[in-house]
Order: structure tokens, then C-alpha cells, then sequence
């Protein structure tokens, strides 16, 4: 019996041990997930192999997560206590995790050599409730697509710089068979709209939106005006309706609002397209921001993965990125080291980034997104005024999503 007591124990104290050491990290490895496309994944292995001869005796694992299966891919991984060291996710679901103590902050001395470097849309695009929580790893904008085609045969010499041009321009192209624009109807793609006359999103403290503001009105009334008065966007917003990517390249559409993700498509299409900044409204050009942010979950490897993390934001690492792929290198300090002879179109993107405004990290920010998509629609399809939707949808925003302690 003793003998048996004693086994059992022994055998208890073995499992014991060994689920503490599967638990505990290696402080020489990292384990990353991340969702780059194939041609993103490539590159990124690249700069992981230099990582690793930098730094010898580091051993770095990388799992491949499908983008769209990122959040909850974390999420069931938080439930069961098997998170990576670091996961690239979107701007919007920094908060969410941030709020729920699921990942670790960045203390800001650690990032002050950044701070002056890195684009502060992408940088600030991780700030909630005073503290970082990751660094951008890949970020983005929009800016005006046009077809050349169309505006040589229109006589249309440039593209428009205002929107009193915009809407100018967007009467000589329309003509039953071409509509001059194709938008999108999400707060997302309308906050350019909003930011170039100059409205705000929330109060810096997160618990008032402001989208009910005069600017706000006056802005959302042209996006409206652009479809019900002028006539000159296409209905590219409405459900079953031909979206603004495919109606640009079939030349349904002369105009639209894209981002450096489509220039490879539209150059393999054979589309005679250009990219200019969005026209500017009272404020100026504006755009909204987009892209993904680095996390960490894990004390004990925090200071190898912050280590790894700044490594990508290096101007030699963020040139061979932009050069490699076309994309928006996110510190400015590496612009000059970018061939723009490879890559025309970044230019006009890198200018659109010094008027970008990020929208301050929310952990509800889709409820507010899907809350503000409903009651939009509903002035672009004629049931309310611009200024009653808006003055609905903050109400709703203020009181059902807002009203917690942000």
C-alpha cells in the first residue's frame, strides 16, 4: 500500500513538472503568429533570418494565421492559456485586448528612440488609456484612384484637388453609362470625409463621440449629396450593387477610394489608373488609417520581443519592406532609402500619410462602426437628413456603447 502511495505520488509530482515546463517560456525563443499574404510572408521570413544573425543562440518560430481568423484565433487562445509571444493583429482589436489585461505595456522610455521616427498615426494607433500597448508593423491609407482614360477622353487634365473640383469634375464625367465616383458606406472609409472639414471622432478621454457636429453635418451631407443631389456616384454602397473595385476596373466607375493593397491588381488588369491625395475640404486632404499592430502576451520573453519588434522598425528593415512590396514604410527617416522609380504610386501615398488622422483605440469600436454604417444608409437611401442619421447614430453610440467606463 505504501508502495502504491508512494508510486502515485511520484507520478503526480512528474505530471506536475512537466506541465510547468510546457508552460514556462524559453527566454532564447519567440513563437509569432502572424497573417501576412504570401508575398508579405516571404519577405517577412527575410528579415527574420536576419534577425537571427544578429542576434545568434535566438530561435524564432513562425505560425501562419489566415487575417480574418486572427481575432478569435487569440481570443480561444487566451481561454486556454496558450497565446504566442507576439501576434500582429488589427488597429481595432488593440484596445479590445488591452482592456481585458490580455497583453503587456510597452513602457514608453523603451520606445522614446521611436517616438520622433515612427508615423504617429501608426505609432498612436496602440495608445489607450495612457499607455502603449504593441508597435505598428504594417500601415496604410487611402487616397483618390482616378482612370486616365476616362479623364483624357472627358478632356479632364488633373485630378481634382477640392471637392468643389470633385463635384465639378464629377458632373463632365457622368453620363448614364460612367458615374464619376463608386464609395463605400462604412465609418471607415467616410471618416475622410469627416477629418478634411476639420470634425472629431471622440473626446480624447473616449466617452463622447463628436460626429454630431456642425463640420461632422456639413461633411456627411456632401458624401450624401455626392449620390442623391449631384447624381454623380454610382450607388456602389448599396447591397448587391457592383462595389467600388470592380466598378473601377470595368470602368463603371472613374473614381474610388483605394489603398496601395490595390496597385498590383489594377497594374496586372491593365488599368490606366492614377492615385492622387483625397480632395481637400475646408481642413485640408485627409484620410483614415488602417494596418496592423506587433502585441506581446509574455513577461518572460517582453524584452526579446520589444528586441524583435523595433528591429522591423529599423530604416534599413522598413526600406527593404516598402522596396520589396510597394508599401508605406512607417518610419520617415527611411523615405529617402525608398526607389519611388520602382514604386511611382508611394509617393503620392507616403504625402497622403502627413494627413492622416488615427481614430483613438476603442475596445468597441466595431459596435460604433456597425451602429454608424445603419444609420448612414439610411440618409443615403433617403429616410433621414445627414444631420438627423448623425444626430441618431451618436446618440446611440453616447449612450449604449459609450456610457461604460471607457
Amino acid at each position: 500500500m505504501r508502495r502504491w502511495v508512494l508510486s502515485t505520488l511520484i507520478l503526480i509530482a512528474m505530471i506536475a513538472t512537466s506541465c510547468v515546463r510546457r508552460g514556462a517560456r524559453q527566454s532564447n525563443k519567440l513563437v509569432i503568429w502572424q497573417s501576412y499574404n504570401d508575398e508579405e510572408h516571404q519577405v517577412f521570413m527575410q528579415i527574420v533570418d536576419r534577425f537571427k544573425i544578429a542576434n545568434p543562440g535566438i530561435e524564432i518560430e513562425v505560425q501562419r494565421i489566415p487575417f480574418d481568423g486572427m481575432e478569435q484565433k487569440v481570443l480561444t487562445a487566451l481561454a486556454a492559456r496558450s497565446t504566442p509571444d507576439i501576434a500582429r493583429v488589427d488597429y481595432a482589436f488593440v484596445a479590445k485586448l488591452a482592456d481585458r489585461n490580455a497583453i503587456l505595456p510597452i513602457d514608453e522610455e523603451l520606445i522614446s528612440d521611436l517616438k520622433g521616427h515612427i508615423l504617429k498615426a501608426a505609432l498612436y494607433s496602440n495608445y489607450y488609456k495612457g499607455k502603449f500597448f504593441g508597435l505598428p508593423d504594417q500601415s496604410t491609407c487611402i487616397a483618390l484612384f482616378y482612370n486616365r482614360k476616362i479623364f483624357k477622353d472627358k478632356g479632364i487634365k488633373e485630378p481634382p484637388k477640392t471637392w468643389e473640383q470633385f463635384v465639378e469634375i464629377g458632373k463632365k464625367i457622368t453620363d448614364g453609362r460612367v458615374f464619376a465616383f463608386g464609395m463605400n458606406n462604412s465609418l471607415w472609409w467616410t471618416f475622410p470625409f469627416f477629418f478634411s472639414y476639420g470634425a472629431g471622432f471622440l473626446t480624447e478621454d473616449g466617452k463622447t463621440c463628436l460626429l454630431d457636429s456642425p463640420e461632422a453635418v456639413s461633411a456627411f451631407a456632401l458624401k450624401v449629396n455626392l449620390y442623391r443631389k449631384y447624381k454623380i456616384e454610382g450607388g456602389a454602397w448599396q447591397a448587391g450593387a457592383i462595389n467600388p473595385d470592380a466598378g473601377f476596373r470595368n470602368r463603371k466607375y472613374a473614381m474610388i477610394f483605394s489603398g496601395p493593397w490595390s496597385i498590383k491588381s489594377l497594374t496586372d488588369a491593365g488599368v490606366p489608373f492614377g492615385v492622387a491625395l483625397v480632395p481637400a475640404g475646408p481642413a485640408g486632404s485627409a484620410t483614415t488609417v488602417g494596418g496592423t499592430n506587433m502585441v506581446i502576451f509574455h513577461k518572460e520573453t517582453k524584452d526579446l520581443a520589444l528586441k524583435f519588434m523595433k528591429f522591423l522598425l529599423t530604416p534599413e528593415i522598413q526600406a527593404f519592406w516598402a522596396n520589396e512590396l510597394g508599401q508605406i514604410p512607417l518610419r520617415e527617416d527611411a523615405i529617402p532609402l525608398i526607389d519611388t522609380a520602382k514604386h511611382p504610386y508611394l509617393k503620392t501615398f507616403i504625402e497622403q500619410m502627413k494627413y492622416a488622422t488615427p481614430r483613438p483605440p476603442h475596445p468597441n469600436y466595431t459596435e460604433i462602426e456597425l451602429t454608424f454604417n445603419a444609420e448612414m444608409e439610411a440618409a443615403l437611401s433617403g429616410q433621414k437628413t445627414p444631420e438627423q442619421a448623425l444626430k441618431d447614430a451618436v446618440k446611440k453610440v453616447n449612450e449604449k456603447i459609450l456610457k461604460e467606463e471607457y
